[in-house]
């Protein structure tokens, strides 16, 4: 399977965190840096580095990561 959008960048960065974003979204407080790749923004809305690295370009982009991301299913 091909990765035209370079989705692993998701994929590897959620599997060692998930388990603290569960943790804290159960707690009601987010205390630790995992947003950007759990609940990723449209390109040209985050001004931080990671922010931009983990941005969403397309809708062709959205479709891919929702129907491949782990946290999605």
């Amino acid at each position: 399977m091909t990765d035209a959008y370079h989705l692993h960048r998701f994929l590897t960065t959620q599997a060692p965190t998930y388990d603290t974003v569960l943790a804290e979204l159960r707690a009601g407080r987010k205390s630790s840096h995992w947003i950007w790749c759990i609940f990723p923004q449209i390109a040209g809305l985050g001004r931080s580095g990671m922010a931009q690295q983990f941005a969403i370009a397309s809708l062709d982009e959205a479709k891919a990561y929702m129907l491949r991301s782990p946290s999605m299913a």
